[in-house]
């Protein structure tokens, strides 16, 4: 039987994930005293339509602007830890038993005891069409303070689970009152708590008075929702903002060395990839693949267009089931064309363009307004390699391509998946790769990756599980299913009156009590 104790609150963090002021070693009582109409301005690069939880992934921004909590969260080592949940013991393969603290309240004054974790718990399973982070639960039980978890199975990835911020502990009482209001002012548990929400552009954030913390030194916060990278710059650097997320390399360059704002930087757990639609006939064609593999020049893209680490595979090296080895296809020209000749792919008519039953091979390249000016650039760069070796692609820039993608209007669609944001590999493979998968939109199909995900169902063992990852890994870096481009570190850059902003490699989170404006 496992048992695991809260951490202790005076913990030190992570050295370089956490900003903090240097020199700024005020007492507890002084600190309380200066919050006093503290208020931070964030530009996140997230336009927000709905904020419940249990609604795709509209409980990431709950989970990053303090809203929300979970039973149990992942710290900036990426181990889980305790949060509204103090302690857990794990009583079989099946039954896990866990402890609710007693001073944890909703943001409308409720109590928070095993009951309402209980309800939160149930609805978010009964609704949340997110299949990939789904738990088989037999029974939920709730006694005082203690909530009991049965799976119907065996099931490896229960605390990984719970960690999502589907799984962020409401009022469900207040949900079933009123769904509508609920998805627009969701009753949650964290430091800050819901004013007004006016989507997709803004939010506003008061201090949740009665955290179990007790230590918020932000009065207000307001969330402004631009999806383009410059306009968040600019916010930045005229004062209107005091918090910018997700920067692009460029940009980033504005504000180093300025001893006038933080450049909070780190690793990440991000990778940008382009999918591939395997339902075309090329497409479905492992020569074009490979050859496709071998036109990409990741290493420039990486180093002169997003000061980045080219990507073999969806996982970093830093993770313990991030794959070690190299990148078996290199940047060769030559050897791309090659490949296509021989699989038959010729330019019969000479216009620079290789044919497919007579028709020229024009790639549709989907990518979306908010993926930034970084994704753009790559765009443009890999168009030009492509025509290097006689493929040709039809760049489309569109505000939504989840239509096109769900209905196979595409060939290539530029992606950015954090990859492990529960820190396990099952995660990713299984959303994405498993024949019948929703998140499959290029309807790829192997065996031995179906394998794969079924063993993960059935292993407990952290280093077996992590070797699964990098078989998993192998498998697809051999089928190039997906085209992983590179990986990026995560960068938010505030003014420098802000500390307190945890650099997680998840993304999950950006701030919470923690966060101050001096």
């Amino acid at each position: 039987m496992k048992k695991y104790k809260r951490l202790a609150i005076a913990a030190t963090m992570t050295v370089g994930l956490l900003l903090s002021a240097c020199g700024n070693d005020k007492n507890a009582t002084d600190s309380e005293k200066s919050s006093s109409d503290k208020q931070l301005t964030i530009a996140h690069f997230y336009e927000m339509k709905e904020l419940d939880p249990v609604i795709a992934w509209d409980g990431w921004n709950l989970s990053r602007m303090g809203i929300g909590e979970n039973l149990i969260q992942l710290d900036e080592n990426m181990n889980i830890k305790p949060v509204i949940a103090q302690e857990w013991e794990e009583q079989d393969t099946r039954t896990t038993i866990f402890t609710i603290r007693d001073d944890v309240t909703f943001h409308n004054g409720k109590a928070v005891d095993a009951e309402a974790v209980k309800a939160s718990l149930e609805r978010a399973i009964a609704t949340t069409d997110r299949e990939d982070i789904k738990i088989p639960v037999a029974t939920i039980e709730a006694q005082g303070n203690k909530l009991t978890i049965t799976t119907t199975e065996p099931f490896p990835t229960l605390l990984n689970n719970l960690a999502d911020p589907v799984y962020i502990i409401v009022d469900a009482t207040a949900a079933e009152q009123d769904e509508a209001k609920f998805k627009l002012h969701p009753i949650a548990t964290g430091p800050f708590k819901i004013e007004r929400f006016a989507p997709p552009m803004e939010m506003n954030l008061v201090k949740h008075t009665e955290h179990w913390s007790g230590a918020v030194a932000v009065d207000k916060v307001t969330v402004k929702g631009i999806a383009d990278d410059a306009t968040r710059v600019m916010a930045l650097q005229s004062g209107e903002v005091d918090f910018i997320t997700q920067v692009g390399a460029k940009d980033v360059q504005l504000f180093e060395g300025n001893e006038a704002y933080n450049v909070l930087r780190g690793p990440n757990l991000r990778v940008f990839q382009l999918g591939i639609n395997m339902r075309q006939p090329y497409m479905n064609n492992l020569a074009f693949r490979q050859a496709m593999a071998h036109a990409l020049n990741k290493e420039m893209y990486a180093e002169n267009l997003v000061k980045g680490t080219p990507a073999v595979g969806p996982f970093t090296k830093e993770l313990s089931f991030g794959y070690q080895g190299e990148d078996k296809y290199q940047y060769d020209v030559d050897k791309a064309n090659a490949l296509l000749d021989k699989a038959g792919f010729k330019d019969s008519d000479g216009n620079g363009i290789r044919e497919l039953d007579g028709e020229d091979i024009i790639l549709k390249y989907v990518l979306t307004t908010d993926h930034g000016n970084d994704a753009k650039n790559v765009a443009v760069a890999i168009q030009d390699d492509f025509k290097k070796v006689g493929i040709g692609v039809d760049v489309v820039l569109v505000e939504n391509y989840n239509d096109m993608v769900n209905n196979g209007d595409y060939d290539l669609v530029w992606e950015r998946w954090t990859s492990a944001p529960t820190a396990d590999p099952a995660y990713f493979i299984e959303a994405n790769y498993v024949t019948d998968a929703l998140g499959n939109k290029g309807k790829y199909t192997n065996a031995e990756i179906d394998k794969i995900v079924e063993a993960f169902h059935n292993e407990f063992d952290k280093e077996k599980r992590d070797a699964l990852g990098r078989e998993a890994t192998e498998i697809l870096l051999e089928d190039i299913p997906t085209l992983f481009m590179y990986y990026q570190e995560g960068t938010v850059i505030t003014k420098a009156n802000v500390t307190g902003i945890a650099r997680f490699m998840s993304e999950i989170y950006y701030i919470d009590e923690r966060v101050k404006v001096d």
